[in-house]
């Protein structure tokens, strides 16, 4: 027997049987989440939608539709349209939309907390949900968010999405999706710092919690607004609370292809992986070594004829999907057969980690809907365009 196959096997036992224990802990939460009995709100305060959108004509009738069908409604639905050229604006307004234009883009911001700045500005609501161009809404999922914004006294709520498949890559997402979960602790919505699952794409505020945070101004540079916002409230004093209920809010991310989903998530992972902290990268190395360990272990007792290593491993593997399998239920409607070939999941979440922590070391500008962006150097100073 090979000693650097004996070495890695032994490796992958030790390291693999934390990540699963990792991994079952942050799941469990969750389910715990969702199975929790929160009553839905029968009525509301007045609450204003606010939509950033930048050439989102595509995906706009789809979410304008759900956000009609809202039972409670909300008082007012605002379009924020940054400097479209696709139509979006008068695509909101001819369904019912309030829709205003912000001025250009000042330097030192990121294009979406600009945009959610000015449509916070002209909101009169005392609730603020942000949303995203490319999700859609379940009609009883306000009154279940509201529910949960008062039942937790929470000074804002986020939600799991429940991701949309449509082409067939994108029924390998299950797995990285779930890596994500597990990065962010989303069983976990107390204590301090930024390991919390907190999603841009529903984003419901007490208007009185996202003025003491500074509101999106106090994020202009930020990537992952979303965690750094969650992190605030609770730095503050406030109280964050999540809804893992499946069909709250639906979204396809990126459904231009896997380029776009690779270049998306790079994008997005560049603050991510900071507020993961030492202990979140550590905890995700643990849940990786087992994903990737069990198919490297496979392949090396396969290559060296080990045959009962193989046929162990082998079980290994197909426990380790039928798992992931049952697991990533919580993420969407996703077909078995994807989490059977997970390791193809995990290598793009490594490879897109490593080409976001490139990115941040090096000060890459953020290239996004047609705009390239440099993001201020770490004395604070800010960049002009």
């Amino acid at each position: 027997m090979s000693t650097i196959a004996l070495i890695l096997w032994l490796a992958t036992v030790v390291i693999g049987a934390a990540g699963v224990v990792i991994a079952w802990s942050r799941l469990r939460g969750l389910a715990r989440i969702a199975a929790r009995p929160v009553p839905p709100a029968t009525t509301i305060p007045p609450l204003s939608i606010v939509v950033p959108a930048r050439n989102e004509a595509h995906n706009l009738p789809r979410l304008l539709a759900s956000l009609a069908r809202l039972d409670p409604p909300p008082a007012e639905i605002i379009v924020v349209d940054d400097h479209s050229h696709d139509g979006t604006g008068d695509l909101a307004r001819a369904a019912g939309a309030k829709v205003i234009t912000p001025p250009p883009l000042p330097p030192g911001w990121l294009g979406k907390p600009w945009a959610c700045c000015a449509g916070a500005e002209a909101a009169r609501g005392e609730l603020l949900l942000f949303t995203d161009a490319d999700t859609a809404h379940g009609p009883r999922s306000l009154a279940h968010a509201v529910g949960t914004l008062e039942a937790e006294r929470a000074d804002l709520v986020s939600a799991v999405p429940t991701h949309r498949s449509e082409a067939m890559w994108e029924r390998f997402q299950g797995v990285f999706h779930l890596l994500l979960l597990i990065a962010c602790r989303a069983g976990v919505t107390g204590g301090r710092g930024r390991r919390r699952f907190s999603i841009g794409q529903y984003l419901l505020f007490r208007r009185s919690a996202y003025d003491r945070i500074g509101g999106h101004a106090a994020f202009r540079t930020q990537v992952a607004e979303d965690l750094a916002m969650a992190a605030r409230v609770t730095e503050t004093g406030g109280t964050f609370a999540l809804v893992a209920t499946p069909g709250t809010v639906e979204v396809r991310m990126y459904p231009e292809g896997v380029g776009a989903f690779l270049r998306g998530w790079r994008r997005n992972f560049r603050n991510g992986m900071s507020a993961a902290g030492a202990g979140g990268n550590s905890e995700l190395i643990a849940v990786i070594g087992w994903l990737l360990g069990v198919p490297l272990s496979l392949t090396a007792a396969v290559v060296l004829t080990a045959w009962p290593a193989a046929a162990a491993w082998s079980l290994a593997y197909v426990a380790s999907a039928v798992a992931l399998a049952r697991a990533q239920r919580a993420v969407g409607p996703l077909p078995w057969w994807g989490a059977a070939g997970f390791p193809f999941a995990v290598g793009a979440f490594v490879v897109v980690s490593a080409g976001a922590a490139i990115d941040h070391l090096r000060r890459a500008p953020v290239q996004w809907r047609g705009r390239t962006i440099a993001l201020p150097p770490p004395d604070g100073t800010e960049p002009h365009r």
